[in-house]
């Protein structure tokens, strides 16, 4: 009974404090809740950290940062650095989450000068990485507000 009660506490206390403060792997979705917090705040090497390095990072359609992108650096390279350069203050905010085993679909809403859209992301999560990313986003509404500003 005691080693039931303490397994009880110990997930518990996990959850309040993190389970990465304890050493514990994280769940497929708190990965992504990582990702998402490093991103926002610029940290490339933490989000670099949270990803596999055979990382597959797909960005659907044909707007400039579109592609399949293998890899942390050319994410970082042809992503990341084309983002404020086309949308200045390009922000994500999560609307919902859907979590099927490993598999973390995000709903999101995408912002930036001249953009007020959504998008889904597709994560899957392997052995505590992430190793493919897929983006379905608006790109119709990216297109056209990326023009705005020639």
């Amino acid at each position: 009974m005691k080693k039931v009660l303490l397994s009880i506490i110990m997930m518990n206390f996990a959850s309040f404090v993190g389970a990465e403060n304890l050493g514990l792997e994280l769940s497929p979705s708190q990965v992504v809740t990582k990702a998402y917090e490093t991103f926002s705040k610029g940290d490339m090497e933490g989000w670099s950290a949270l990803h596999s390095d055979e990382l597959t990072f797909t960005i659907l359609g044909d707007l400039p940062q579109s592609g399949v992108h293998k890899g942390t650096e050319a994410t970082i390279d042809k992503v990341f650095e084309v983002l404020p350069v086309h949308w200045p203050g390009f922000k994500l905010t999560e609307l919902n989450r859907y979590i099927a085993d490993n598999t973390v679909i995000v709903h999101l809403k995408m912002t930036a000068k001249g953009l007020e859209t959504e998008s889904l992301h597709k994560f899957e999560v392997i052995d505590g990485k992430i190793a493919s990313f897929k983006a379905f986003d608006d790109t119709q509404s990216m297109f056209l507000s990326m023009n705005k500003g020639s």
